[in-house]
């Protein structure tokens, strides 16, 4: 696996910072958390060369105003995509903070599927759609072996699955299986194809894990939602972005 990209995260509240930082880390970056830009830059200044900058416009105006100018104009941070969260849905809001320099504009609460793409497209990461572990299995069909193995993890573009004995690149298998969380059968009968990326086993290669990955090439759009609702459950669906008042 890729070393976590490190992102500066700035929240004012211990919630938020949590929030983001459980969620970021889970899609595979590093969050370094600041209450505010003055904090934010001052860990910038000591820490590795970061990816991007986060932050969360839930402040007074003149606040935000104030960390939104000091961020676009500090030295360290200057030249680092800079993304807003924000609770505000209005095209007016959105184009306003473009203007200003802003990379891209989230909004509350975090679809996952949307900022992987937005941060893996700034960050310049390979990978477009976040995956998540589905212990499932999965009936793999070539036209000759009927097969059924077990997924490690599954993504909107495709899946990886566990075996010692992977096919041959480029393919073209039918797929079905079912997703868990109690949702109706995903019978994907597509051509896809499947790419071999690890074959070593487990004993001679301890970080990888023995199989293949198989890219979607014709799948619904009906069945591509069912998958990123699962990502989204699996990697957020255990965090809860409205902390109760106490926790502020």
């Amino acid at each position: 696996m890729p070393e976590k990209k490190p992102l500066l995260v700035i929240c004012h509240t211990q919630a938020c910072q949590m929030y983001i930082g459980v969620l970021l880390n889970r899609i595979w970056y590093a969050p370094i958390l600041a209450k505010n830009a003055d904090e934010g830059i001052f860990i910038a200044k000591k820490s590795s060369p970061l990816s991007l900058v986060i932050l969360d416009s839930d402040l007074p105006e003149d606040t935000f105003r104030s960390a939104l100018t000091l961020l676009r104009t500090d030295d360290t941070v200057k030249s680092l995509p800079l993304v807003v969260i924000t609770t505000r849905n209005d095209k007016n809001s959105r184009e306003a903070l473009l203007s200003q320099g802003c990379a891209a504009v989230l909004t509350k609460p975090l679809d996952v599927s949307l900022i992987f793409g937005v941060l893996a497209r700034l960050t310049k990461q390979p990978r477009i759609h976040p995956r998540a572990p589905a212990r499932i299995e999965v009936e793999i069909d070539d036209g000759k072996t009927r097969t059924v193995l077990p997924c490690v993890n599954i993504s909107e573009g495709g899946l990886y699955l566990r075996t010692h004995i992977p096919l041959l690149e480029e393919t073209v298998l039918n797929v079905k299986f079912r997703l868990p969380h109690g949702t109706e059968e995903l019978e994907i009968i597509a051509e896809v194809t499947a790419e071999v990326v690890r074959t070593s086993p487990l004993e001679s290669r301890l970080s990888a894990e023995p199989g293949m990955a198989l890219r979607f090439l014709t799948i619904s759009e009906e069945i591509k939602e069912q998958i990123r609702n699962f990502v989204q459950w699996e990697m957020a669906g255990d965090l809860e972005w409205e902390p109760e008042p106490s926790a502020l």
